[in-house]
């Protein structure tokens, strides 16, 4: 990390808080705050949703990856919410921990679950005809997904599970927890 750059980035889950909390985070240590879905959303001009309907994931992950290269090249202190796969990529991975400080905003997969149900935005929550899945189908998907990416968001530096914590509290936390590690 340049010394003219500090981020924090916040991995998690979908519906762990990133988008809401990352905000929040960014005034209270006065950073600015990306969000990197909304990122590719404007760079694109298309929503996510559409990105994964006509072009595929593999076409999002790897706008995912040069979008993040990006951020990290921006001058200036940021927050920066990943997307919930972001992760997944090794390159995404190194790429993070090598300039700044990871956050997991852990959740329990009852929470995710409560916390995404209605939302139908979400790709990776759509069958792959795009249409919602059922409860019971939504339940096994988030349960697996989580499996599979938790591993990868265990690599942060710094957890705070926000499952029973309020936005604030969960701001708080993280604020806490980063005190020894941001100027």
């Amino acid at each position: 990390m340049n010394e003219s750059q500090q981020l924090v980035f916040l991995a998690g889950f979908m519906g762990s808080g990133k988008s809401t909390i990352g905000p929040l985070l960014a005034r209270e240590i006065h950073f600015g705050f990306i969000d990197a879905d909304s990122f590719i959303e404007e760079k694109e001009n298309i929503s996510i949703r559409d990105i994964f309907k006509t072009r595929g994931e593999k076409y999002f992950r790897s706008l995912e990856e040069n979008v993040l290269k990006e951020i990290v090249l921006e001058k200036g202190n940021n927050v920066v919410a990943l997307g919930g796969g972001a992760l997944a990529s090794e390159l995404n991975r190194i790429l993070v921990k090598k300039s700044g400080i990871l956050v997991y905003l852990k959740s329990d997969a009852a929470n995710i679950l409560e916390r995404v149900r209605a939302r139908s935005n979400r790709p990776m929550l759509l069958s792959t005809d795009g249409q919602p899945l059922t409860e019971d189908e939504l339940s096994v998907r988030v349960a697996s997904l989580l499996r599979e990416r938790e591993k990868y968001y265990l690599e942060a530096s710094i957890v705070v599970d926000t499952s029973k914590l309020s936005i604030s509290e969960s701001v708080k936390e993280i604020v806490l927890k980063l005190r020894d590690k941001i100027i």
